[in-house]
């Protein structure tokens, strides 16, 4: 993931999810969970995971995971921390991710195709720091369009 340019969003409910957290933004600080409210963005509500950062030892639980995400899965996650995903370049590569966001405390993004575990995902994200009062990340929103994923053909 590379960190977020806003003319990088191609979504236009993406685009409308991110300019609405930057509004939300107090003394140049993101937003903390409570600044928020979802009735301002339910035309992205199904496209949006909440995770919850745990600081000590650092650790990701999903707090609520999009409906369209647990479906291409084919499992659900809310509930889980990030080590109970089942595959693995999945999970490393969404712990890179968190761990990135949490420090750097600036949105990341991604757009295209990624092979993960044997699978093609093409798919639009952005993942967005909300902070507490000191300004540390207590949770991170990942806002993910994305198609059904597809196996890699084997070549065999």
């Amino acid at each position: 993931m590379d960190e977020l340019q806003e003319n990088d969003i191609q979504d236009p409910r993406l685009r409308r999810f991110y300019s609405y957290w930057r509004s939300q933004h107090v003394d140049q600080r993101p937003p903390s969970r409570s600044d928020l409210d979802p009735l301002d963005f339910s035309y992205v509500i199904g496209f949006v995971t909440l995770i919850d950062v745990e600081p000590n030892p650092l650790r990701f639980r999903f707090r609520l995971v999009a409906s369209t995400v647990t479906e291409h899965l084919g499992y659900e996650l809310t509930g889980k921390y990030l080590d109970e995903v089942p595959e693995p370049g999945l999970r490393t590569y969404l712990d890179d991710a968190y761990r990135r966001l949490v420090r750097d405390r600036r949105p990341l993004y991604e757009g295209g195709d990624r092979t993960l575990d044997l699978r093609i995902w093409r798919h639009e994200s952005v993942l967005l720091p909300c902070t507490d009062a000191d300004g540390v990340v207590s949770m991170i929103l990942s806002a993910r369009v994305t198609q059904m994923p597809r196996r890699v053909a084997s070549s065999g």
